[in-house]
């Protein structure tokens, strides 16, 4: 007790100092509430949609092509459930079944009730979903489960379509099934016994099955009801696979998608987390998940070198009275606790203003924007504990260097005189020499000696330590350099005798040092990220290399009509080619894709057909390719020859192929087959990813491994592709009319389907009416592509920015501790200097200075660390991110990194502004009377 009325004591001494640590511990707490918050406001809605689609099960196995007449074969069922990692397959069987609606029980489950009259607008039937699992795939909201016994006429339906036809428990559902002895319709009824929390699926088209789930069925029956009821054997839609807790759920699923794909009938997983992302809720849950731990990282280390600062001062500055109490009262040990409570206290007191205003905050968000917030405030257990570990956790940390430097104090300190200048004994080329070499090891370690997937964890860690320490050990000669060089340059130029500047900065070295860091960590963040984002951004923009657009067709042309396009006079006739194309799966995993799946690293490839002539050689090819192995000429001669390609260089690194080695695949729509292609040249195909995702290149799953170009008749002829279903064009001059241009490709494809109906003699009513082919050919311009990449991802790098600028302005508290305490401490020195004929505003300005030069310190040691950390994270991002594997060149964003760098000099000038104004303020006589308590 006596220790700690001691520490409050001394607090209380300093209540400015108190104040601000406090106010910017707080802010770091808000800043982690707010954003620990949105995530768990976040996984409640994501916790309402974890069964989206899937239920129960991990993985869905379905037909590549999601065709509602492929069905999943009978054969995949004992492998896979002798499978050690499968918990459990359920078959289901997806259907529509034409029903009738009636709330009256009628006398016998045989009788039929007559028509219903339930609400408007709703279809004459539902998706029924035949399964004979002993569990329901959602949670129960009532009811029970359809029971195994098949004589058993039950049914459950999704919750929201009972409500949608007000049916209840216990209520009869009526199905029209044919009749045995005629072509007549009978009906049975069916009891309701339950209903399934499951969410609903948008409404895409009558009968249309654009995404076959578990929650696509509105009604679940078993398998033999369902039999009697369609007249039909059971045929296979779907599997839900469940699988162990222990099992790897990556490793399981790319493991068998080869052996999947060498059934009769093609087949692929859907991952849960796959429907997530087509909906943003995954995706954003697990972005504000990662921003929250990052905001508690952030916000840790700004609380501790906010409590840092302050208690360094208050050790420097009571040095004698730490003396006299080793002296007379206390030990070491006691003086240690003294100062680590300090930090406890000043970390507490923040975490409960922190808590109160940004729980507060909340409330007044929720009141006003309420309505808008489609999550949610909540501020739960995870909220706080983050912040009980950001505030108090850092506040403990920073204790622990100057509660060690209390230690040092000795009893004969109390008469021992102080000394201003705190310059450290070793040389300064020997600082700089230890520093450069620290910071060298990150480069090193990233490009010079790269690391491989097994330690690139413990190979970046160990870089960027050594790159914060080499940054650390070189900031005292930075400030040194400053004060010698910058100083008096500025003095110069804001007309200042130069000696008010001379080693006010170095005076009291370290804590310039840690002014200056405490600063540059978020600027330092900010340039790391900006870097980092552009770098990686670099290699998905579709480069120079490919045409101005891509024209998609549905269904597709013939390529002698689809040439036809070359007529438009927007459309350089002589680079315009059409397309098919293919995404077969790889026969053989090369790129490893079932032991860490990357953007790079995925077990298929895309397969674009066009002519190759016309596409590489001429005096106006239609790709200008970089070449890194083979030349044009010969791979065009191998590829019209069939069964050549060219591949893309980071497929060759990924798959360790050479010029000339072979890739099989595996055909979808004839799956028994194998095709093989030559590799006749590798090129570099920068931001082929997002052209081909935005251009429907992807006709099979939503990742590809690469993107190869081979010749139009060998793809044509290998995947069965007769008609053309893309053209890729330039235009003909700089302003293109691309609206014309879509509406030529949507005539031809109208035209091509008229002919088609009238070879096959169309019925009336089936001919083809203009509301139905409004959507014929689209053209994605690559343009458009490129803007529309560059403005989401600058918004999502500028979106996780955000969190080091504002610990940036937190810092700023705690460095405007360091400056008043600077000021306070030189107040006699300051009154002896206007006794002498300075006048206020020559201090006043001065102090300016020194804020401005305690930032300038901070901006290039930001600068340094954020552009190394960017270069090397993007180089550490290829053997760890999922969107690595790419090596992009280093992008430096030269317009964001100068506004920050501005943006921390405002501040400097900004935080030696009140000291500034009270030394401008004071008179001569009061500063001297203050005397020197320093001294």
């Amino acid at each position: 007790m006596k220790v700690l009325r001691l520490a409050l004591a001394f607090l209380r001494e300093r209540k400015t100092r108190t104040a601000l640590t406090t106010v910017a511990i707080a802010a770091a707490v808000c800043m982690v509430i707010w954003v620990s918050s949105s995530y768990e406001a976040l996984h409640k809605t994501y916790d309402e949609f974890s069964n989206l689609a899937l239920g129960r099960y991990e993985l869905k196995i379905a037909p590549i092509n999601a065709d509602e007449n492929d069905f999943v074969t009978p054969e995949v069922l004992q492998p896979l459930r002798e499978d050690p990692a499968v918990a459990s397959v359920d078959p289901m069987w997806a259907k529509r079944i034409a029903i009738q609606n009636s709330n009256r029980i009628p006398a016998s489950p045989s009788t039929s009730p007559g028509p219903g009259d339930g609400p408007a607008g709703l279809l004459p039937s539902l998706m029924f979903m035949a399964t004979d699992a002993t569990e329901a795939p959602f949670d129960l909201s009532e009811g029970n489960w359809i029971a195994s016994d098949p004589g058993s006429p039950q049914v459950v339906l999704r919750a929201d379509v009972a409500e949608r036809r007000q049916l209840h428990l216990g209520d009869w559902l009526t199905v029209e099934r044919p009749r045995p002895d005629d072509d007549g319709q009978d009906t049975l009824a069916l009891e309701i016994v339950g209903f399934l929390n499951a969410p609903p699926t948008p409404k895409l088209g009558v009968g249309s099955i654009p995404m076959l789930t578990p929650s696509f069925g509105e009604a679940f029956i078993n398998v033999a009801l369902a039999e009697d009821i369609l007249g039909e054997p059971f045929q296979i839609s779907l599997l839900g696979v469940s699988v162990q807790d222990q099992a790897d759920i990556t490793k399981f699923r790319f493991g068998w998608a080869t052996r999947l794909n060498r059934y009769e009938t093609p087949l692929q997983f859907q991952e849960a987390y796959e429907i997530e992302e087509a909906l943003d809720q995954a995706s954003e849950a697990e972005n504000v998940k990662l921003q929250s731990y990052a905001a508690t990282g952030v916000a840790m280390l700004v609380a501790m070198l906010v409590t840092f600062c302050s208690l360094s001062m208050g050790v420097t500055e009571r040095t004698r009275q730490y003396a006299v109490l080793r002296a007379i009262a206390l030990t070491k040990w006691q003086i240690t606790w003294l100062i680590v409570l300090e930090g406890v206290v000043l970390g507490a007191m923040g975490l409960l203003t922190g808590v109160l205003v940004g729980w507060g905050l909340l409330q007044i968000v929720e009141q006003f924007f309420g309505g808008l917030l489609h999550h949610g405030i909540l501020l739960g257990g995870r909220s706080l504990t983050l912040a009980l570990l950001a505030s108090l956790g850092g506040s403990f940390l920073a204790s622990l260097f100057p509660a060690y430097k209390s230690t040092c104090v000795k009893p004969l300190d109390a008469v021992a005189p102080l000394h201003q200048t705190q310059i450290s004994r070793s040389p300064g080329w020997f600082r700089m020499v230890l520093g450069l070499s620290l910071i060298a090891v990150n480069p090193l370690l990233t490009f010079a000696f790269p690391p491989n997937e097994s330690n690139v964890g413990l190979a970046m860690a160990i870089g960027f330590l050594c790159s914060s320490v080499g940054f650390f050990v070189i900031a005292p000669s930075l400030v040194v350099w400053v004060d010698r060089y910058v100083g008096p340059a500025i003095a110069r130029g804001l007309r200042i005798d130069p000696k008010l500047l001379t080693s006010q900065i170095t005076s009291h070295l370290w804590r310039t040092v840690g002014a200056a860091i405490a600063m540059a960590f978020g600027l330092g963040l900010f340039v790391g990220i900006q870097v980092w984002g552009f770098t990686m951004l670099e290699s998905f923009i579709p480069g120079s290399w490919t045409p101005d657009a891509i024209v998609m067709l549905r269904p597709g042309l013939s390529p002698t009509e689809a040439e036809r396009l070359a007529n438009h006079p927007d459309v350089d006739s002589q680079r315009c080619l059409p397309m098919v194309v293919e995404q077969p799966r790889l026969v053989e995993d090369l790129t490893h894709s079932a032991e860490r799946p990357t953007i790079v690293r995925q077990d298929n490839v895309v397969i674009v057909g066009l002519d190759a002539d016309r596409a590489l050689l001429g005096d106006h090819p239609l790709l200008t390719l970089e070449w890194v192995e083979g030349d044009p000429r010969n791979a065009v001669k191998q590829m019209q020859n069939g069964g050549a390609c060219i591949v893309p260089d980071h497929f060759m690194e990924e798959t360790g192929l050479k010029l000339g080695d072979s890739i099989s695949v595996s055909p979808p729509r004839n799956a028994g087959n194998k095709v093989s292609y030559v590799i006749a040249g590798v090129v570099k195909l920068p931001g082929w990813h997002w052209q081909t995702k935005l251009t429907g290149l992807r006709t099979r799953t939503h990742r590809a491994a690469a993107l190869v170009l081979a010749d139009y008749d060998s793809v044509a002829s290998d995947f069965d592709l007769p008609m053309a279903s893309h053209v890729w064009f330039s235009y003909a001059n700089e302003n293109p009319d691309i609206d014309s241009i879509q509406t030529l490709a949507s005539d031809l494809v109208r035209r091509s389907i008229a002919d088609d109906s009238f070879q096959q003699e169309t019925t009336p009513n089936q001919s083809m009416d203009e509301s139905s082919t409004d959507n014929l050919a689209k053209v994605v311009s690559v343009q458009d592509i490129r803007n529309h990449l560059d403005v989401t991802a600058r918004r999502w790098i500028w979106v996780i920015s955000y969190i080091p600028l504002i610990s940036l302005l937190i810092a700023c508290l705690g460095v405007l501790n360091v400056m008043l305490a600077s000021v306070r401490s030189r107040r006699w020195e300051f009154g002896i200097l206007r006794s002498i004929g300075f006048t206020s505003s020559d201090l006043s300005r001065a102090i300016l200075v020194e804020g401005l030069m305690i930032a300038l310190v901070a901006g290039l040691l930001a600068l340094g660390f954020g552009i190394l950390s960017g270069w090397c994270g993007s180089g550490m991002a290829q053997y760890m991110s999922f969107f690595g594997g790419l090596h992009p060149p280093l992008v430096i964003p030269w317009l964001p990194i100068m506004g920050g760098f501005s943006l921390v000099l405002l501040l400097g000038v900004g935080i030696a502004a009140w000291p500034a104004i009270s030394i401008g303020r004071s008179r001569p006589m009061d500063l001297l009377q203050s005397g020197n308590e320093f001294s």
